[in-house]
């Protein structure tokens, strides 16, 4: 493809949408909210109770953590950020550990494991970690100064083994989010992006168009007959057809244009950051590309191309309108050939690239 810098530099976020090695992010708040609630419940029995037999110390701990609780469930109660990093019950945890072993033996240490799950689904997956190592050790320390090495041994293998467990989970529910967000947003066939997530990323580069004034064009392209290749050759072969096309526009693209399949044989590729002459430097040099491979034997195959920039203030729908005028152009002067359109132009004014041309 050509010099990227000729087509402006990359904007921050504009690459291929995310998969998320977080898939419980956008879940947070309700399991923050859920599990501080249920915690925040229980914890203050132990408080108080704490405090009538005489143990301050422990009472002020676990009433610590019940706050912390507390406030960051209120706080999600109200639609805010919790005010509170959980990270920091680690402090009065560890405190009232201490007390706790102290005072009541090894049955303190049984608090851990509801920390390691509060943590492992409340934080984000490196904090749930850096939280769990830290309170395994510093329990274990704890458990083998008041209790000895026996019940430390104990303790931390079990502790450990749960840590792993948790971890285990998450991989998994990582896994399959990825494996849904992948059937949602991808094209089974080709591997690309499907119209669902074109739209979003449409609508994204509008947004970007409006926030920063970046530019960016689409090329709506088109694979000319490829009825003729289903019917003479077999839908297999026009599967492969597809995914060579596919190949070749990999090839010449950037790492953050995007490709979606939105019909049989007719793709998108937006380009962030490309203004409309940029634009049709590509999509010649695809049509070309596609041109010159032979994707059959004993027959061209040849690509229309639309060339849409994207114009400050226009909608969706509008964008996609030119450029898919833009095709109609093309298929009408002859196919293989790449025609630009834009709300400036006309149907009579737009001026098809022939195979001939030069790129311009």
């Amino acid at each position: 493809m050509n010099d990227p810098d000729n087509r402006g530099k990359a904007a921050e976020g504009a690459g291929p949408v995310e998969t998320g090695e977080d898939p419980l992010a956008p879940y947070r708040g309700r399991i923050l909210y859920g599990l501080a609630s249920a915690a925040a419940v229980c914890l203050l029995p132990f408080s108080v109770n704490a405090f009538v037999q005489g143990n301050p110390g422990l009472g002020a701990g676990i009433l610590s953590a019940f706050l912390v609780l507390a406030i960051d469930a209120v706080a999600i109660y109200l639609k805010k950020s919790p005010p509170i990093p959980l990270i920091l019950l680690l402090v009065p945890i560890a405190a009232g550990m201490a007390i706790s072993l102290k005072v009541q033996g090894f049955f303190g240490a049984l608090w851990c494991y509801p920390t390691v799950l509060l943590f492992t689904f409340a934080l984000s997956r490196r904090m749930a970690n850096v939280g769990s190592i830290l309170l395994l050790l510093m329990v274990s320390a704890l458990v083998y100064h008041y209790i000895g090495f026996a019940y430390t041994i104990r303790f931390f293998v079990t502790l450990t083994l749960t840590i792993v467990l948790a971890n285990i989970i998450l991989s998994i529910i990582v896994d399959l989010h990825r494996r849904l967000l992948d059937q949602a947003i991808i094209d089974p066939l080709t591997g690309v992006f499907n119209r669902r997530h074109m739209e979003r990323s449409l609508s994204d580069a509008i947004e970007r168009k409006r926030r920063n004034s970046a530019p960016a064009s689409l090329l709506l392209i088109d694979v000319d007959r490829f009825k003729l290749v289903n019917d003479q050759y077999g839908h297999a072969k026009g599967d492969s057809v597809l995914k060579g096309i596919v190949s070749l526009v990999g090839k010449r693209s950037r790492k953050l244009d995007l490709l979606f399949r939105i019909g049989g044989e007719e793709f998108i590729l937006l380009l962030p950051d490309t203004l409309e002459a940029a634009a049709a430097v590509v999509a010649e040099q695809l049509r070309a590309s596609v041109a010159e491979t032979p994707l059959v034997d004993g027959r061209q195959v040849t690509v229309s191309i639309g060339v849409s920039e994207l114009q400050p203030g226009e909608s969706l729908d509008s964008w996609m309108k030119y450029a898919d005028d833009a095709l109609y152009a093309a298929k009408k002067a002859g196919r293989n050939r790449v025609v630009c359109g834009g709300p400036s132009r006309s149907e009579e004014d737009t001026t098809p690239l022939n195979a001939e041309s030069e790129a311009r």
